[in-house]
């Protein structure tokens, strides 16, 4: 089975995730290590007991360089005994239009209502302009602000995902942007399993642009 959760607010997502699950225990995939034939084989392999398992990976099927090899193991996974979740910030037509064709159910979420004491995505846009100083200041006064952590990041992710899409980027190289992408996947896991505090850790990430 396969599912597809869209949305650019990171607790919506997760709350949609385990929907999908039904309380069943999960694996956070790594997937920028896997190959393609690994997760084929993980799809297709019954477990030792024969239960289901569950897997997600976040990221995974709008990213630049291997989208589209999962976008293509898409029917496998929908009939895979196993269930796997694909969360995504954002994901083209094109791409829904794959994993729908496929079988899979595309959950799109409502896009988060705009902050009213902080405009969260003045972040995203100074953050776009590398200014670390004026990041930062503005980092700590969206925390002050009551901004939530995981919003905070999953905007950062968004607009490195957008960045990466684009043609040209001024500020970055395109290695630095996959760095960064990866960094804050790992920073928004490492907090929800308890290696660290976000707002702690978003501080330090803003300290290292």
């Amino acid at each position: 089975m396969m599912y597809v959760v869209v949305g650019i607010n990171p607790a919506a997502r997760g709350e949609k995730r385990r929907a999908f699950l039904n309380k069943t225990p999960a694996e956070e995939l790594q997937w920028e290590n896997m190959s393609i034939e690994e997760l084929g084989s993980l799809a297709s392999t019954p477990s030792l007991w024969g239960n289901m398992q569950a897997f997600v990976l976040t990221g995974a099927l709008s990213d630049p360089e291997r989208g589209e090899e999962f976008l293509s193991l898409a029917e496998g996974l929908v009939s895979s005994p196993h269930v796997f979740v694909f969360e995504e910030e954002k994901l083209l037509k094109k791409q829904t239009d794959a994993v729908t064709k496929a079988g899979a159910t595309v959950a799109a979420l409502a896009a988060p209502k705009k902050e009213e004491s902080f405009n969260v995505f003045s972040l995203a846009s100074t953050f776009a302009l590398r200014d670390r100083k004026k990041f930062w200041i503005l980092l700590v006064k969206a925390l002050r602000a009551g901004v939530v952590p995981e919003n905070i990041t999953g905007i950062l992710h968004w607009k490195v995902r957008d960045m990466l899409a684009a043609t040209r980027v001024a500020h970055y190289t395109r290695t630095e942007l996959i760095d960064l992408s990866r960094q804050l996947v790992v920073m928004y896991h490492d907090a929800h399993r308890g290696a660290g505090d976000l707002a702690l850790l978003l501080e330090r990430f803003a300290l290292t642009l």
